[in-house]
């Protein structure tokens, strides 16, 4: 609760102050104006998998189920992080990932590939389902 000398001295100092500006006055301000700040797109996040730690047979079947699992969500576009390997030794699951991605198997469920990142990472742009591809849909032609 405000003492009775507060308000009062409150009130005092209110009587002496006045606006910046009033509404109809528009004087130049002596300030420049604001500069206008434009933001980049924001780029879809992508779904990431990351394949360091793992055997090549885990990131083998890892890899199968991530690709699947994004083909039934219908997502255009993933990538997997496979690592260089270290100068010495080239990293395997580096090596034997473009030859799982010529399988049939991979094939079928990828439309293009590409190194990202110095050869780090694989984007990997999946075919994406058809929205009317029910076999009941089909139009038949005589």
């Amino acid at each position: 609760m405000p003492v009775i000398a507060d308000i009062s001295l409150w009130e005092s100092i209110k009587a002496t102050l006045s606006p910046l500006t009033k509404k109809g006055n528009k004087e130049p301000s002596p300030l420049p104006p604001r500069l206008r700040v434009r933001r980049a797109p924001e780029r879809e996040l992508l779904p990431t998998l990351d394949l360091h730690g793992l055997t090549v047979e885990q990131a083998y079947q890892s890899l199968r189920r991530f690709i699947m699992l994004h083909i039934r969500a219908n997502t255009k576009l993933i990538t997997v992080i496979t690592g260089k390997g270290s100068p010495a030794k080239e990293g395997q699951i580096h090596r034997e990932i473009t030859g799982w991605l010529e399988t049939p198997f991979f094939r079928e469920k990828i439309n293009q590939t590409r190194w990202l990142n110095g050869g780090g990472a694989l984007e990997i742009m999946l075919k994406r389902k058809k929205k009317n591809a029910r076999p009941g849909n089909r139009i038949q032609l005589r």
